[in-house]
């Protein structure tokens, strides 16, 4: 070896070492907070200084694992630290490289900014492979575990309908923000709710708010209330042990002690410690002991690596462009601007039919307040009380009845019915804002007819209406702002589609924001057309007072 070699090795060992006798005291005990002491400063200084991770991890004696808080039997947060599969190859992993262990909770949203970001040095919680991750961070191989999508649903809702997730079109379907499967089931047409935490989902799971949810089937089924029932699986998807990109050293030496963990037994014996399926760690176990994989040379060769999930999702034709759009604005302007819904196809596909079904709710939520207003108005009004009552009565309801309760009402009897397609949903939308609205604006106009009665004027639909037109107005104006709520009962109208797209996309800052300017420009456009129709209105000649003919 050279001498050079040689000094700048020892240069690099030799504070370590130092250090390592001076500070051991001072070093943090496994599994503490990820909070490090006043004392560990200098240390940590050093020692971030060093080429690699896995000369971080060495320098430092201490290695920071990221974990999920709630994800049993995979992971679990208690009194005594993180238990469970994972932290329990976490605590064997940091044994075999010889150093202490500090977990970090992490959830399926942060972890790999957490890890990108250097706050943990690898990510033991639930990362499934994906090629589209690849990109991002370093995945052991072999891999740890395998699991499998599953929607699960109300024993009641039937099983035979939805046998494929072309069956999940139109409906709500609750799921966790940064599944890699997300996109699947948007680009199918189901209607993504988004929790941010798996614990989330299942309190929702269990306490029966979610008709329908989709996560690994390693979390929900050992938690699957007894009124539900897998309806359907699809995408097996391998967890691997993930490091940074500057992580090599580290990964290689991982993934020998993963292939010596499955050959040798130890991994199937800490499934079978933490209830955690053995099947394919036992397919795992027989692959890694026997030939061709037993060989010390087959780390590498594809029959005894799976490889990752391909989930890569095909680009826009602008997605370069919008990229050094994104980049540019970071640079100069320091906006953080993620564009995700013209950077893929899917997204781009699910944003485009979010405008449409936006505008084509706001035009019918508008046309059927005008109708409905003109109907409450003559039948408020009308002689039979067999026709007031009755309308009095929705009156009544609507105005004591919040939107939202509404429509969320409408959605449930749709489905009920069996019914629930975005075409339907978005009828009984139109329908439910334009009573909503409708009702509120014929009670203006059945008031301006009985003045026009009083004063002794023609008191006609059309004269009750124009002097009612401003009660109109805001109504139908109230409508397209409330066109939103549409989501709820699966209108797959635009705040839908941006929450699908968020579902599956790094940021939704700038897609909310962007969100808030269409509607922002979508309501001023139909005031504006309101006004101007209003206008004309206002101008047009009004039917003279009748006069009295003389005695």
């Amino acid at each position: 070896m050279p001498w050079s070699t040689r000094a700048r090795d020892w240069r690099l060992t030799l504070p370590c070492l130092v250090l390592a006798l001076s500070g051991g005291a001072a070093q943090a005990a496994p599994d503490t907070p990820d909070t490090p002491d006043a004392r560990d400063l200098p240390s940590a200084v050093h020692c971030e200084a060093a080429p690699d991770t896995l000369a971080r991890v060495r320098c430092r004696g201490e290695i920071r694992i990221g974990v999920r808080a709630f994800y049993p039997p995979f992971s679990q947060s208690t009194a005594d630290g993180p238990q469970g599969f994972e932290p329990a190859l976490a605590r064997l992993l940091a044994a075999r490289l010889g150093v202490g262990v500090r977990f970090v909770e992490v959830d399926a949203a942060n972890r790999m900014v957490t890890l990108g970001d250097g706050r943990v040095d690898l990510l033991i919680a639930t990362t499934g492979h994906t090629s589209q991750r690849d990109g991002q961070a370093l995945f052991v191989r072999p891999h740890y575990y395998e699991s499998h999508t599953v929607v699960v649903g109300l024993r009641s809702t039937g099983p035979p309908e939805l046998r494929t997730l072309s069956a999940l079109a139109g409906r709500t379907v609750c799921v966790t923000i940064g599944n890699s499967t997300n996109a699947e089931l948007a680009v199918n047409g189901a209607r993504l709710m988004l929790f941010g935490t798996a614990r989330a989902l299942v309190e929702q799971l269990q306490a029966g708010t979610c008709p329908l949810a989709a996560h690994d089937d390693s979390l929900l089924l050992p938690l699957l209330p007894a009124s539900y029932e897998v309806k359907l699986s699809f995408a097996p998807l391998p967890w691997g042990v993930v490091v940074r990109r500057d992580g090599a050293p580290l990964a290689s030496l991982l993934a020998r002690e993963l292939r010596q963990l499955h050959a040798d037994g130890t991994l199937l014996r800490l499934a079978h410690e933490h209830d955690v399926p053995e099947d394919w760690l036992e397919a795992q176990r027989r692959r890694w002991s026997s030939p061709p994989c037993d060989a010390p040379a087959a780390l590498e060769p594809a029959p005894c690596l799976d490889p990752p999930r391909d989930n890569h999702l095909a680009p826009t034709p602008i997605a370069d462009a919008v990229e050094r759009l994104e980049d540019w604005l970071q640079e100069h302007w320091r906006l953080e601007v993620t564009l995700a819904m013209l950077k893929t196809r899917v997204a781009l596909r699910l944003f485009l039919e979010g405008i449409g079904y936006s505008v084509a709710l706001v035009v019918g939520a508008v046309l059927s307040t005008v109708l409905l207003a003109l109907g409450f108005g003559a039948g408020l009004t009308a002689r039979s009380r067999a026709l007031r009552w009755p309308l009095r009565g929705v009156l009544l309801t609507t105005q004591s009845t919040p939107m939202v309760l509404m429509m969320t009402v409408a959605g449930l009897l749709l489905s009920g019915a069996g019914q629930s397609t975005p075409a339907t949903a978005s009828l009984v939308a139109v329908v439910v804002l334009g009573l909503f609205n409708g009702s509120n604006a014929g009670q203006a106009v059945a008031e301006a007819r009985r003045a026009l009665r009083d004063e002794g004027r023609s008191a006609g639909l059309r004269a009750a209406a124009l002097r009612a037109r401003a009660q109109i107005a805001a109504f139908a104006v109230n409508a397209t702002r409330g066109t939103p709520v549409a989501s709820l009962i699966g209108v797959p109208e635009l705040l839908a589609a941006q929450t699908d797209i968020a579902s599956f996309s790094s940021r939704s800052t700038t897609t909310f924001a962007l969100l808030l300017v269409f509607y922002m420009a979508l309501v001023s456009l139909v005031v504006a057309l309101l006004h101007r129709v209003e206008s004309r209105l206002q101008a047009a000649p009004t039917a003279p007072r009748p006069t009295q003919a003389p005695q």
